[in-house]
């Protein structure tokens, strides 16, 4: 790579790595970097302004509010409890979507219900219940039509003014006067952040009093706790509600569009789900922990596509850094791309084919759990990520014991109804995706058949 003229001329002002050192030069502590209000301040510029823990960029304040948050997760048992339930109300979902849809079913769209159910559920002590009723079932879209706008926005690099353009933007009522769409969708995706925060504040009242030995959530936690302002719990709303969902839904769509690919993986992991013995307490996280080759699949379909496979920019401070021998000058924003990294030829044999082996090798090629960063790297990576796995991994175990799975039609039907992905990439073995932020896709169209009905 050239070095990086001094200065910020405007066709010069992201540089994007694809290296471990890089990935580890910039998510460490002591980084010469922060994050920048160019991108991350448009994120937090809801009606409120508040700040969520992922925008903070003071290292000692994101350190303290982290660890609050930390504490907020409801314990493991009761998150397993609760997944576990969801993950039985998701068979039975599938089983409605299957005989309303002559035996074919979008695994894209139902585990996104499954996805913001389980994060409500956490996050405020009470289901969204998208995977019964139509209430919420606008939320996906709403999300997804926010990312466009905000990685519009937040990747115009450069133009501050414009970025604080947007951020007035969507503080008005110009985005419905002039039909915006996108940007009337990030409205409306605030407005829902900041309910939930009202709803469950309200509810809280009605609990004072009530031992604190009975469920847990995260915003019952923060509130009680009151050291949060309002404006800063809907930015945590905000965030929560989006990452929250973000990878369980994603992830498990791609596993099962990935094993759909390759007939012996599938055939690996389906026999490992119903070959273990369930007992008569049923199944556990023990139980679950103990299925590594469907975790070696979920994790090679991470690899492969995942959830945000973009870059996660930063900005340089004074005195700048130097990146692979790059020097890079203060004020660039610099970032390590997730997607290439994970398709490093050095580091992962076959980048571009799913093999979950790679991840049951022993001993172990230590640069494989390195560059491998779908939750993030170093003290901002995503706090949920163990409740994500367990979610995840649930959600396929129930689906994999219960179905058998094949393809709806051809592989392009398969993916069916996915804009702005090219013929190339439907071709390919990948899962098809927009990265807005964050992925989104529909699919893979499976017709399921439940094993009691296998001749």
């Amino acid at each position: 790579m050239a070095k990086v003229p001094s200065g910020k001329p405007a066709d010069q002002h992201q540089v994007i790595f694809n290296t471990l050192s890089s990935l580890k030069a910039l998510h460490v502590k002591s980084a010469n970097v922060f994050k920048g209000d160019e991108f991350y301040g448009l994120l937090d510029s809801g009606p409120a302004g508040g700040k969520s823990v992922q925008m903070i960029a003071d290292t000692e304040a994101h350190s303290a509010r982290r660890r609050l948050l930390d504490k907020a997760i409801p314990p493991r048992d009761q998150v397993f409890r609760d997944v576990n339930e969801l993950s039985r109300q998701l068979i039975d979902v599938i089983d409605q979507e299957a005989d309303t849809h002559s035996g074919v079913v979008d695994v894209a769209t139902v585990t996104s219900w499954y996805s913001f159910d389980l994060i409500s559920t956490i996050a405020f002590g009470q289901s969204f219940d998208m995977l019964h009723t139509h209430t919420w079932r606008w939320l996906p879209l709403c999300l997804q039509q926010m990312s466009v706008f905000l990685y519009a926005a937040g990747y115009a690099s450069g133009h501050v003014p414009l970025l604080r353009f947007f951020q007035w933007l969507l503080r008005s009522n110009w985005p419905s006067r002039l039909g915006l769409t996108t940007a009337v969708q990030a409205q409306r995706y605030a407005d829902l952040a900041a309910d939930q925060v009202h709803r469950r504040g309200d509810r809280l009242k009605s609990e004072v009093g009530v031992a604190e030995s009975g469920r847990k959530d995260i915003f019952g936690h923060l509130m009680r706790a009151e050291i949060h302002d309002t404006a800063d719990l809907t930015s945590e709303s905000s965030l929560l509600i989006a990452a929250g969902s973000d990878a369980v839904r994603f992830a498990t769509a791609a596993t099962v569009f990935y094993l759909l690919q390759d007939a012996d993986a599938k055939e690996k992991a389906t026999s490992e789900v119903r070959s273990l013995d369930l007992g008569p307490d049923g199944l556990n996280e023990s139980k679950l922990a103990s299925l590594k080759y469907l975790r070696a699949c979920v994790d090679e379909a991470m690899r492969l596509s995942p959830p945000k496979a973009g870059s996660i920019p930063r900005e340089t401070g004074a005195g700048g850094i130097v990146i692979d021998g790059v020097p890079i000058p203060k004020g660039m924003s610099v970032a390590t791309s997730t997607y290439a990294l994970h398709r490093d030829s050095e580091i992962y044999k076959q980048p571009n084919e799913f093999r979950p082996e790679r991840w049951l090798v022993r001993p172990h090629d230590p640069r494989l759990y390195a560059a491998f960063t779908p939750f993030m790297k170093g003290p901002r990576a995503c706090p949920g990520k163990a409740v994500a796995y367990v979610a995840m991994q649930t959600a396929l175990f129930h689906m994999l014991r219960e179905y058998d799975f094949e393809r709806a039609g051809s592989k392009e039907k398969c993916m069916a109804g996915l804009e702005g992905v090219t013929r190339s990439q439907r071709q390919k073995n990948d899962y098809p995706f927009n990265d807005w932020i964050i992925g989104y896709t529909k699919g893979p169209f499976v017709r399921v058949t439940r094993m009691g009905e296998l001749a």
